[in-house]
């Protein structure tokens, strides 16, 4: 098999600058690598939070990826973590935690991350402002911040 001469000349210069580096990474190669790592880590706690908590109804889990002084924005809903489980138990008195597996879990359009905040979008059917037995789509947003490895502040919005 022939190989062009431009990708093996590309690939001997990759290959000395690793040498000459050591054969390390540029530390811009690391920072970038542990950013991705974050954000990707961040995805999934709010993931995991939304279909353990949410989807799942394991209201008692809140404890593990809200933090104790959470900032909620949504109106009706108390801040703080307990004024979120208030909320939850209040809005679904009848729910019991379901055994992971057996329950749908949200589909999300989108899950961006960008530094310290996570957004989940996706589309809901709701009944109609005009007629409550039509159900229309609606887009919903959430976007929470996370530190030091909790949910710490949460914005929501729908838009039909």
């Amino acid at each position: 098999m022939k190989v062009p001469m431009a990708f093996a000349v590309g690939t001997l210069v990759l290959l000395a600058a690793c040498d000459q580096a050591g054969g390390e990474p540029a530390p811009e190669v690391l920072d970038q690598a542990d950013e991705r790592a974050q954000l990707e880590a961040n995805k999934r706690l709010v993931l995991d939070m939304w279909h353990e908590v949410l989807d799942g109804q394991n209201f008692d889990a809140v404890r593990r990826y809200i933090s104790s002084d959470y900032i909620q924005h949504s109106p009706g809903i108390e801040g703080g973590r307990d004024g979120l489980i208030e909320y939850l138990e209040t809005s679904r008195p009848d729910a019991e935690p379901l055994e992971p597996g057996t329950y749908p879990l949200t589909e999300f359009e989108f899950v961006l991350a960008e530094g310290d905040l996570v957004q989940l979008m996706h589309q809901r059917q709701l009944p109609s402002r005009d007629d409550p037995d039509t159900l229309v789509p609606v887009w919903w947003y959430d976007t929470y911040r996370i530190e030091d490895g909790m949910i710490v502040e949460h914005w929501d919005s729908i838009h039909r």
